[in-house]
Formats: C-alpha cells, sequence, structure tokens
C-alpha cells in the first residue's frame, strides 16, 4: 500500500523517514508557482535523489505568468510528472510537447464521473473532491477511465485567495504579521490554519482529516498526505500505525454530505 502514497515534502530532511516506510512517490510545491506550502526551486528538487518526484503547481496564473512558466517547464529531466490546478498548465505541457504525467488537482471539483472522465481523457490521473462521501468517491471509482488521487491524510484545503489576506488583517487591526496564522470565526469558534506568500493566501481547514478507510479501494493512483502544519512524529505514527488515532481528526465529509446548493423554499 505504502507504493500508493504520495506525500507532499514539507520539510526535506523528513524524505529519508518517509522512504524507510516505503513511500516512493513525492510531490513538491514548487516556488513561485505554489500558494499554501513550503516551495523549492526546480533545481533544488532535480537535485533530491527520489525514484518518483512530481511538481506542485497550483497558483492560478495571468498571461505573464504564464509566458514565465513556459521557460521554467521546458528543462523537467528528472521530473515524473506535474500536479497542477490552472489549466492554462495543462495548455502549457501540451504546447511543449512535455513528456511527464499530468495530474489534474482542483480541490473543489472531481464531484461527479462525468466530470472526473472528461479530464481523464486528456490527463494521467485527477485528484477526487474532499468535500463529498465516501459513497459518492465508490461511485465515482466504479467508473472511471483510469486511476485517480485521493486525500488520505493532513489539513483539507478551505479556499485559496489571490489577496493577501494575512498580511490585509495585520495592517487593518494593527496585529503582529505571521505568514502563518490561526483565524477563528467569531460566529460559529471553527478554526481555520492560514498560510500566506507573495500570490495569495490559503485557508487549511481546522481539524486534520483522516481518510483511513479510504485504503484498499479500487482504481486509485496515489493516496494524497499532506503534513503541512502537522508534527512529524504524528504523521509517522499515521504512516505506520494502523490503529493511528490523534487528537483533532475527523473523516471530514465522508459520513456528512456538503450542501452545495439551497433547497428553494415553498412558495
Amino acid at each position: 500500500m505504502m507504493s500508493k502514497i504520495l506525500i507532499s515534502v514539507d520539510n526535506a530532511k523528513y524524505i529519508d523517514d518517509y522512504r524507510k516506510a516505503g513511500i516512493n512517490a513525492f510531490l513538491f510545491a514548487l516556488d513561485g508557482y505554489s500558494v499554501g506550502y513550503n516551495t523549492y526551486s526546480l533545481e533544488d528538487i532535480k537535485k533530491i535523489d527520489v525514484s518518483n518526484k512530481y511538481i506542485l503547481i497550483n497558483r492560478l496564473l495571468d498571461s505573464f505568468e504564464v509566458d514565465s512558466l513556459k521557460e521554467v517547464l521546458k528543462d523537467l529531466k528528472g521530473i515524473t510528472g506535474i500536479v497542477y490546478e490552472d489549466i492554462a498548465v495543462y495548455m502549457i505541457c501540451k504546447e511543449l510537447g512535455l513528456d511527464v504525467e499530468l495530474i489534474f488537482f482542483q480541490n473543489h471539483f472531481g464531484t461527479s464521473l462525468p466530470e472526473v472522465n472528461f479530464w481523464l481523457d486528456r490527463v494521467d490521473s485527477m485528484f477526487i473532491s474532499n468535500e463529498i462521501t465516501i459513497d459518492e468517491i465508490k461511485g465515482i471509482l466504479s467508473g472511471v477511465k483510469k486511476d485517480v488521487c485521493l486525500h488520505l491524510y493532513g489539513y483539507n484545503q478551505v479556499m485559496y485567495s489571490r489577496r493577501l489576506l494575512l498580511s490585509n488583517w495585520s495592517e487593518e487591526f494593527d496585529i503582529p504579521y505571521n505568514n502563518t496564522n490561526i483565524i477563528v470565526d467569531k460566529a460559529t469558534k471553527v478554526k481555520f490554519r492560514a498560510m500566506e506568500n507573495e500570490y495569495g493566501t490559503v485557508m487549511y481547514s481546522g481539524n486534520i482529516f483522516n481518510g483511513k478507510e479510504l485504503l484498499g479501494l479500487e482504481h486509485v493512483k496515489y493516496y494524497y498526505i499532506n503534513p503541512i502544519f502537522i508534527d512529524h512524529d504524528m504523521v509517522m505514527d499515521f504512516i505506520t500505525n494502523t490503529n493511528h488515532s490523534g487528537d483533532l481528526e475527523d473523516d471530514g465529509f465522508l459520513h456528512k454530505e456538503t450542501i452545495y446548493k439551497l433547497k428553494e423554499r415553498a412558495k
């Protein structure tokens, strides 16, 4: 099962621990083109000695950034694939004829079989939404044209804004600035973890998603682990301990439907 784990590398010093546990697929957020992750330059990624290296590009790009990204992606020697959000990345890869795997990763997409198969006709794999139930996930898996990716462990991404929210709040309310912070909604008391860089802000859920009951499902290319904000020992316990259970963990929406659209009120 470890061969099906794709783990985001929050800190390169932990790679040996992951490899000893049997993981051999690693995701590196590309510097200048990623938000909500600790990032690495393409040159540094190439120097890291692991077998399956994927780069993450999850920023929304404007036309100038598309042009600069074309130059960056012209030399991907040693890179297995690209995990991306903006469809512009897909178009660039096709234009340049890049021989790498493409994995489509939009956090709030991948909620229906027709949508998933539309993209699987064009890419190597895509992420299924982490906001649908386990029965809905199984329904999608029963009809996919290619193996897909599922969230397995970590704080789920709630939103991404191109605005510098933490900087704005620091200035507006005269509070000390930190590029990572915990935001508490006054009405619900729900906590969100926020991370900002010069390209925007990502909000993560207050609890860690634990999707271990998804393990063993068919038609899964990768189970994704994102260790951002999580103590390394806790991540390793999840990876190596089948009975793992931790504080502030839940099963997200696996057994609780998300309401995407409010029902119309009866007249």
